[in-house]
């Protein structure tokens, strides 16, 4: 049975199974099925608190994380570790290290999304999927016009893709990226020290 990290700008929701039914307020809400302004409520008060982590276990723990999920407005996106020569490629977005990844389009795979995602933001072609990496997971207030105040979970579907080519990246200037750089497995300190918390474990796989 999987379990699920769902980040809140730094902090963890946790949805592991497990005999133990936890006594948090969350799987609690969830448990009983109370509905989504109980879940909105909560959030709003542990994204004030000083609590840095939740944790819902549960027998049933796919069904509560769906409950979860679908109190939210959903947003998928997708993106890409693209590496050449066993180098990785970051942007720098934001004031943070981050990697290449964006909104699905209607009617695009995932797949497409993500290829098209590293593309436009890093200016290079050519590059290709080797495998499936794990989803991360985020919740937030959107900024937007159109649902300005919604709760947004959005999920990111990762994949692994190879380059071989000899472009020099070029960063998207117009999404907020103000560099594009190759780092070796062994310089991934720098970027884990500033880079977002929901991409730490993903960013990590590739650590020597």
């Amino acid at each position: 049975m999987q379990k699920y990290k769902v980040f809140l700008n730094e902090k963890r929701i946790g949805f592991v199974p497990g005999s133990n039914i936890t006594l948090s307020k969350l799987s609690e809400i969830l448990t009983k099925n109370s509905g989504i302004d109980a879940i909105k409520g909560y959030l709003q008060n542990f994204e004030n608190s000083d609590n840095q982590e939740t944790v819902v276990e549960h027998p049933e723990v796919e069904l509560l994380f769906q409950n979860f999920r679908s109190a939210f407005l959903q947003i998928n996106a997708a993106g890409g570790v693209v590496k050449r020569d066993g180098k990785l490629l970051f942007i720098f977005r934001n004031g943070k290290w981050d990697l290449p990844k964006g909104k699905i389009d209607k009617g695009e795979s995932n797949e497409t999304a993500a290829l098209r995602e590293v593309e436009e933001e890093c200016g290079v072609t050519n590059h290709f999927i080797v495998k499936t990496l794990p989803s991360t997971y985020h919740i937030y207030k959107s900024p937007y016009k159109k649902t300005f105040g919604q709760w947004v979970f959005k999920e990111t579907f990762w994949f692994e893709m190879d380059y071989s080519g000899t472009e020099t990246p070029v960063p998207q200037l117009e999404e907020g990226i103000t560099e594009v750089r190759w780092f070796q497995p062994s310089e991934l300190d720098v970027v884990l020290k500033n880079t977002y918390e929901n991409l730490k474990s993903l960013i990590g796989l590739y650590r020597l």
